[in-house]
């Protein structure tokens, strides 16, 4: 008996609570119940489509409904007694229509090939878990870093380029980069077609055109694709390119390293003190060191989406081939596909959990900045560039370069300076803590931009 205790993976032990929704669509009991689904739809399309025979759409959407594990169950008997999982499921689909009399039954997996019911499962399979799992985990993400941004869109922030103290941003702006990235690689995720294949053993329809040859096969399989939610392929093998799936992969591998860089940073800011994480009274830190926060939620959720990209990469280099017209070197490989988008969820998981038990330490970020006057020479060297001062850059380095520098050095040095007293008046307001530019309304810009695009 599988407990979370006996598990060998993760996923299906420690997480399996957390993942409950990814079972639906990934897992051994999904892959069977999608096949199921196509073999009863490819049935009613067939006998209504080809063959001109009345079938009830209500009762074949009662045996799909009806199906369970314990269905499930029934179908893994046959599998064990004949050694092939796909025509186990034709062989249960016979069976259930046979007891519902509903006639036709030899034209159940007419002229199909294994492949063409498990790119249409596996495709319908990835497109409902990227509709109900994937896109809304990663919605959310978006929402909070946005209502982050929003809340921290006037906090001034100490900027590191290089991981030196640089000009200021603003801690909103920098959570905004995030969100921004992030909504705009989920609009793609989302319009990515996924296709499906019906077109027999090496992709000629060679069996459909000697049963039924007066048949338009292309135009006939387009239409059942096409009413499943799946794009057409014409031009296969015997399996279905992967390439559509490919790009699927490809755009969650992006989506998981963008937020791999947000819980990098973000163990950053938590280790130099600008968040301050949420104290759980009964929670332990360390095991020895009693006074410990731990940022385990960012910690986890990279190293999880690490994991996941490690795989969705496999996925994508060895699913494109296989040898001449069909190999089965892809079939165990396409089990793991639920593996790669479920650690995928819970890096989304925990990364979720960690923004929602931080806030800003404002002191702290103005202090750091107050502590660092030297970050404004950038600005302080532009305004002499607007006077005519050739060499304004040049003597600003010589004074600044590589030293820690305080306000009051700012101000003697400006002093020196042989300009206008209202220049040297606009120069001395030039502040770490004010000299963020169009940070609050890049933020403010960048909400609206997504919001739209949400509506539309």
């Amino acid at each position: 008996m599988l407990t979370a205790l006996s598990a060998i993976t993760p996923l299906d032990g420690r997480y399996r609570e957390k993942l409950s929704d990814t079972f639906i669509y990934f897992s051994e009991y999904a892959l069977i119940r999608y096949r199921v689904i196509v073999e009863l739809q490819y049935y009613y399309f067939f006998c209504t489509r080809i063959l001109h025979k009345k079938v009830s759409q209500n009762i074949i959407t009662t045996l799909i409904n009806a199906f369970d594990e314990k269905e499930a169950a029934k179908v893994k008997v046959i599998e064990k007694r004949i050694n092939h999982d796909v025509k186990a499921v034709e062989y249960y689909v016979r069976d259930i229509l046979t007891k519902k009399k509903l006639g036709a039954v030899a034209y159940v997996h007419f002229a199909l090939t294994s492949e063409d019911v498990n790119a249409l499962a596996y495709g319908l399979m990835l497109r409902d878990a990227r509709k109900y799992v994937v896109v809304p985990h990663l919605k959310l993400l978006v929402e909070t870093l946005s209502a982050m941004a929003k809340t921290y869109a006037d906090v001034p922030m100490l900027a590191r380029t290089h991981g030196q103290a640089a000009v200021p941003t603003t801690m909103g702006k920098e959570l905004l980069n995030f969100a921004m990235r992030l909504h705009k690689a989920l609009q793609d995720l989302k319009n990515l077609p996924i296709e499906g294949k019906l077109n027999g053993a090496v992709g000629n329809y060679n069996a459909h055109v000697v049963g039924f040859p007066h048949v338009d096969w292309v135009k006939e399989s387009d239409a059942f694709i096409t009413s499943l939610g799946l794009v057409p392929n014409h031009y296969t093998t015997q399996i279905i390119p992967a390439d559509s799936q490919v790009q699927v992969f490809q755009r969650v591998k992006l989506i998981n390293t963008i937020l791999i860089g947000l819980s990098q940073d973000m163990w950053r800011y938590i280790s130099d003190g600008y968040f301050i994480q949420e104290i759980k009274k009964h929670e332990v830190g360390s095991s020895t060191m009693p006074q410990k926060v731990n940022p385990i939620n960012f910690e986890n959720a990279e190293g999880n989406l690490g994991l996941a990209n490690a795989t969705l990469e496999f996925l994508s280099e060895k699913l494109p081939i296989s040898r001449l017209q069909r190999d089965l070197s892809d079939s165990t490989v396409k089990r793991s596909i639920g593996t790669a988008l479920a650690t995928s969820v819970l890096g989304y998981l925990s990364l979720q959990k960690g923004l929602e038990r931080v806030s800003v330490n404002a002191q702290k970020l103005g202090d750091d900045l107050l502590n660092h006057w030297e970050i404004v020479t950038e600005g302080i060297q532009t305004v002499l560039r607007t006077t005519g001062d050739m060499e304004a850059y040049e003597k600003v380095k010589a004074f600044a370069r590589g030293k820690s520098i305080q306000e009051k050095d700012i101000h003697a040095f400006i002093e020196t300076l042989s300009v206008s007293p209202s220049i040297k008046n606009r120069l001395k307001k030039i502040t770490p803590l004010s000299y963020v530019g169009l940070s609050n309304i890049l933020v403010q810009k960048g909400l609206q931009e997504m919001e739209k695009e949400d509506v539309t």
